[in-house]
Parts: C-alpha cells; sequence; structure tokens
C-alpha cells in the first residue's frame, strides 16, 4: 500500500504536469462518450434521412478515436520527460526499476479512475447538452431522445482502459532502457545546434506548392473530391518539412542580422530556440496542421448550416418535380386526382416537353456524343449535359415566340457557360441568336457539370440531330421525350406536404409503374439535409473543440516543458543583473515568434485551401461562396483571439517557472 500512496501524493503534488494530462483525458473520455451515445441511438436511423446521419456520425466517431489514441501517446510523451528527474531521484535513493513499476500501476490506476469517472459523467452532461442542441438543429423526431446505454459507457471505459494500458507499457519500456543518470537529467537535455538541411526544405518547399497548385487550378467539383486528400497529404508532409528546415534556416538568418540579434530579448531567444529547434519544429508543425484543420472543419460545416436555405432554394424551382418518359397524360390525370382527394390546390405549374439530358464530351471547340462508359472512364470531369426542345415548347412556357432558322438555336446555360457565338457538333454547327437569362421551372446555378438548354426551330432538327449524333447500337432511351411536370402545392406545414407527396408518389408507381418515372418534393429533401447538415454542424463542433484543446494542451506543454529547461539559464541571468522587466520582454519575443509562425502559415493553407473547398461545397449544392468567404473571415478571427489568449496564459506560465523568487 505504500505504493499507492505515493502515488496519490505523486498525482497531488505534481499538479502543474499531470492536471493537464488528466484534463485532456476527461476531455477525450467526454467526447467519445457523447459521440457513442449518438450513434447508437435507435432514434437516429427513423429520422429522416437517419442513415447516411448515422454513417457519418459513425465516420466522425473512428476519427475522433483514431485522435484519441494519437493524442493520449503525444500528452504522455510531455508527462514522461518532465517526470523522468522525479523518476531517476527515485531510483538513485533506493527503489529497483521493479519498484517503479509498481509505482507506476498505482499511478495509471488513480489517473484511470479519476478521467473514467469525471469523464463519463461530464461525458453524460454533455451528452444530454448535444441531444437538446440536435432537436433544436432538426426540429424533428420524437424518437431521438437521451439514453443512457450501458454498451455505450462500456465501450468507452474498454477503449480507455486498453489506451492507460499501453502508456503504462510505454512508459516502463522507457525506464527499463535507461539508466538512472540519464532519467536524472532526462528533462535537461538538449540538443546541438542543428544544421540547415536545405534538401528537407525544398521537398517541403515542393510539396506545399504542389498542394496550393492543386487547389487554385481545379475546375470540376469532382476532380476536387478525388485530389482533396492528395492536397491535404502534400500539405501535411510540406508543413513538418518545413518547420523542421525551414525554421532552422530562418533562425540562422536572424542570427547573421546584426541590428536584430544584438538585443537583449531577440538574443535569448534566438539563442533559446536554436539549440531546440528539432523538438520545437515538430510540435509547431503539429500546432500549425491542427489550427488549420479547425479553421477548415469550422468553416466548411458552418457554411453548409447556415447555407442550407441557399441549397433547398437554387436547387428546386417548384415544390414538386415529376419525370417520365411515358403516358404524360396519365401523370396529368393522377396529380388532378391526388390534388382534388386532399383538397390541395396546386400552382405555378410547368409542364415542359423535353428531350432527355445527354451527356457529351467537349473537344477543342465542338462536342461530340457520351455515353455512359465514356462517362465513368474519363469524362466524368468535363461531361457537359444538355437538354433540346423545340421553339414552340419554349413559346408554350414563355409566352415568347422564337423566330429560328434551322442553324439558330436560343441559349440558356443553367450551370457553366459556352463563350463561343456558335455551338457544334459532329458535323453541324448552331449560330446562338440569343442567350436565355432565365425560364420557367430550370434555374441557373452551379453545378457538378456544365449544363445547357438549347433551343432548336423544331422537333424534325432535333430528330435528325439526335440520330446523327447517338450511334445505333446506343441505349434508345436517350432518343425518347422526357416529359417534365413541376408545380407548387399550397399547403402548410412539412409534415403535411411530406404526406401529399408521399401519397402522390404512391398513386405513380401504381399508376405507371417502378422505375417508369422520377420523382422528387423539396419538402422531404429539406427534412433530410436539415439533418446531414445539423450532422456536419455538430460534428464540426466536435472535432473543432477537440483540436482547440489539443492545440492548447501542446502550447501549453511545450512552453512548460521549456520552462524548466530554461529555469536555470534565467536563473543566472537573472543573477548577473537582468531585470524581471527584461525577463518578461524576452519571453515575450520568444513565445510570439514561435506561436504566431503556426497561426500564419494556417491563415495561409486556409486561404489556399478556399478554391477546392469552395468546388467541394458544390457537391452538397452550396454555391454561395460569398458566405463561406464571411465565414472563413469570421472562424479565422474568433480562432485567432483564442489562440491569443492561450498564448498569453502560457507566456505567464513560462515567465513563472523561470522568474527568479528571491
Amino acid at each position: 500500500m505504500f505504493y499507492g500512496k505515493l502515488a496519490f501524493t505523486n498525482l497531488r503534488k505534481n499538479h502543474r504536469g499531470y492536471l493537464p494530462f488528466l484534463i485532456s483525458m476527461l476531455f477525450l473520455v467526454a467526447i467519445n462518450t457523447m459521440t457513442q451515445i449518438i450513434v447508437n441511438n435507435d432514434g437516429m436511423r427513423s429520422l429522416p434521412g437517419g442513415g447516411s446521419a448515422s454513417a457519418m456520425f459513425g465516420l466522425g466517431h473512428i476519427i475522433i478515436i483514431i485522435f484519441t489514441v494519437i493524442f493520449s501517446f503525444y500528452t504522455n510523451s510531455f508527462l514522461l520527460k518532465q517526470r523522468k528527474k522525479e523518476l531517476g531521484l527515485y531510483n538513485i535513493l533506493g527503489l529497483g526499476k521493479r519498484e517503479l513499476y509498481q509505482l507506476l500501476v498505482w499511478e495509471s490506476l488513480f489517473s484511470f479512475l479519476i478521467v473514467i469517472v469525471s469523464g463519463l459523467i461530464t461525458g453524460l452532461v454533455l451528452s444530454k447538452l448535444a441531444f437538446l442542441v440536435l432537436h433544436r438543429m432538426i426540429g424533428v423526431g420524437a424518437d431521438f431522445v437521451f439514453k443512457i446505454m450501458p454498451e455505450s459507457l462500456g465501450f468507452v471505459t474498454m477503449l480507455f482502459a486498453t489506451i492507460f494500458f499501453l502508456l503504462f507499457l510505454i512508459n516502463c519500456l522507457q525506464i527499463k532502457r535507461t539508466n538512472p543518470i540519464t532519467l536524472l537529467q532526462g528533462g535537461k537535455k538538449g540538443e546541438q545546434e542543428p544544421k540547415a538541411r536545405w534538401l528537407l526544405a525544398i521537398i517541403g518547399l515542393v510539396c506545399i506548392v504542389s498542394a496550393y497548385w492543386i487547389a487554385v487550378t481545379i475546375e470540376s467539383p469532382l476532380n476536387a473530391l478525388n485530389l482533396f486528400f492528395v492536397a491535404v497529404v502534400l500539405v501535411i508532409f510540406g508543413t513538418y518539412f518545413l518547420f523542421t528546415a525551414g525554421s532552422i534556416a530562418l533562425l540562422k538568418l536572424l542570427k547573421r542580422n546584426q541590428r536584430f540579434y544584438y538585443k537583449t530579448n531577440h538574443f535569448i531567444s534566438v539563442s533559446s530556440m536554436m539549440y531546440r529547434m528539432k523538438q520545437n519544429a515538430a510540435g509547431l508543425a503539429s500546432i500549425c496542421i491542427l489550427s488549420t484543420m479547425v479553421l477548415v472543419t469550422v468553416a466548411t460545416t458552418t457554411s453548409l448550416y447556415l447555407g442550407k436555405k441557399d441549397v433547398e432554394e437554387s436547387r428546386y424551382s417548384r415544390d414538386i418535380a415529376i419525370k417520365t418518359n411515358i403516358q404524360p397524360e396519365q401523370v396529368k390525370k393522377i396529380i388532378s386526382k391526388v390534388s382534388a382527394e386532399k383538397q390541395v390546390p396546386i400552382k405555378d405549374q410547368v409542364y415542359l416537353t423535353t428531350t432527355q439530358s445527354i451527356m457529351f464530351s467537349p473537344k477543342a471547340d465542338s462536342y461530340k456524343y457520351m455515353d455512359l462508359n465514356g462517362y465513368y472512364s474519363a469524362g466524368s470531369s468535363t461531361a457537359v449535359l444538355m437538354l433540346f426542345m423545340t421553339a414552340q415548347e419554349y413559346e408554350k412556357q414563355t409566352k415568347e415566340k422564337p423566330k429560328l432558322n434551322e442553324d439558330e438555336i436560343y441559349f440558356y446555360p443553367v450551370s457553366g457557360d459556352h463563350k463561343s457565338d456558335q455551338l457544334k457538333f459532329k458535323n453541324q454547327s448552331f449560330k446562338i441568336k440569343k442567350r436565355i437569362n432565365e425560364f420557367p421551372g430550370i434555374n441557373q446555378q452551379a453545378e457538378l457539370t456544365d449544363s445547357f438548354v438549347v433551343v432548336m426551330a423544331n422537333q424534325n432538327v432535333i430528330d435528325r440531330c439526335l440520330n446523327s449524333w447517338i450511334p445505333k447500337k446506343a441505349d434508345t432511351k436517350d432518343r425518347l421525350p422526357k416529359y417534365n411536370f413541376l408545380f407548387n402545392i399550397e399547403l402548410k406545414g412539412e409534415k403535411k406536404q411530406i404526406e401529399f407527396a408521399q401519397t402522390l408518389r404512391n398513386e405513380l408507381q401504381q399508376g405507371l409503374g417502378e422505375g417508369q418515372y422520377s420523382f422528387d418534393d423539396k419538402a422531404t429533401f429539406v427534412s433530410e439535409n436539415r439533418l446531414i447538415t445539423a450532422g456536419f454542424m455538430f460534428l464540426g463542433i466536435i472535432f473543432g473543440a477537440t483540436f482547440i484543446l489539443a492545440t492548447a494542451l501542446i502550447i501549453y506543454y511545450k512552453q512548460i516543458s521549456e520552462g524548466m529547461d530554461d529555469r536555470e539559464r534565467f536563473e543566472i541571468l537573472q543573477k548577473v543583473g537582468m531585470g524581471h522587466k527584461e525577463v518578461k520582454k524576452t519571453i515575450r519575443s520568444q513565445v510570439l515568434m514561435v506561436f504566431s509562425f503556426p497561426l500564419l502559415i494556417a491563415v495561409i493553407h486556409l486561404a489556399f485551401a478556399f478554391p477546392i473547398i469552395r468546388k467541394l461545397l458544390v457537391l452538397f449544392g452550396l454555391v454561395n461562396w460569398q458566405l463561406f468567404l464571411l465565414i472563413c473571415g469570421i472562424v479565422t478571427i474568433v480562432f485567432a483571439i483564442l489562440y491569443f489568449i492561450v498564448y498569453r496564459l502560457t507566456a505567464r506560465s513560462y515567465y513563472q517557472l523561470v522568474e527568479r523568487k528571491s
């Protein structure tokens, strides 16, 4: 029991080192508890779009678990570094390595019990709050209620029991491999002045430039999705390489600048950092990457949540959209029947006859027909969708009578644009007589591919073109007409609108048969999209809070660790005449120099990531890039304020460590 008392005393008296570790682990337990309870909630799957939301939360929880393991090892390494002198002293005073192992067993046990009990309680409180927040954000779901599930608590307990056991084994292995004298001086171990590694700096620069080039030159949202993770990996490696090699080169340049270097605060700061730059660089790169993750995650998820109205309005010009290739009169009868039975008036009707949406591949200044095989093999990022209608149909919808020759067209760019005044195909060329700015039932919006509506003189011209473009062996569906039925319903209440849409869908299935039509309604999409965007926002908050905590703790541990290293150096400087004001000024210069750089680089990363993230948001239907830009600016300012607060607190802790008391 002696070792148990000693372990408890260590935890109580060594609070400066242990408290941040315990708080970080407590926070990780709480976050894992909250996400486990949400992921395993049966009511989630009953909500509209709940299956997708459950999968999204499940993926988010896996990311949280991976981060939990990595960050637990990271914080433990800082804690062990601070405790090497203490463990070495125990060893010299008579405790053998076996006794030290027993001491670590008790410390690990006490730490685990403190973390798991307080973490689970905190997690349950946060879970209750999270369910209230999600209810508010989603607005639906009576089955989605807070439930304490023993299996979720058991999973979190087993996860952290495993983590603490692995940390115990790592600490024991460190003690086994190290002799007492090395342990006693382990916290003081410094580094020789490093050499500037230009090859590593060049590799890092190439990685960063390549990632930036991918981000700013990408044009297709589909290509952005494929290359986004490539760019992320390049940025991570490039950041670590640049901080490792570039920071050393920067300090050497500052050292050569006599006007800058030979000032009290700069001289001490630059000299101090120079000899610990290898460790500094890894920590600063981690801070930069985590800061970038906070900015990107929070800005993206917040934009999706706040921009959901824009997505809904741009995607749906009418409440209900029905498309079919057969029996248009039967569809009209079914719409009228359901409207009369439910006593729901229909308004703003658009009954439009066009061709199918036909894919083309742009070749130089002309377009070539593309089938599905070509789309999936190579043309997904460049495909252009075109929909053709007759001048007569255009007149019916707009009350404007176009006068078109057979080689003339009206052109309506739904997404993207075609700059030339000629629209060229295989063996035909059409002059664009007029560019249309709007059309009933079809909104202009940014889509995954360019999309055009083309008005031709008559049906004979359209048929002749289709027969010329489409190979005989191709799917005959592309030659069939498409009947579009779009209309609004005078019905208040989302639930009632969904019920009406479901009734109409069932009637169409009975009247036309499965697979003979497509049906889309705004109310159902709004309900599902609300859950998806709220889920993204909620995960963004969790990830953002987790990464901010990780950033703050890395900064704190870094300052405490270096403060302990610098205590004797500053004590000597104060003994020879350096005052408290000079000490504070030096510390402020050193900490500001070190920690402003990662924030600056993180903001630059976000700026270059803006184009590729903007295109990724198009995949979710968000095309309001001004909103995304505004939110990026707000998130950056808020994070910079939090970052500055952490900087001030860590500078104060560092000063308390190095200041001479007498």
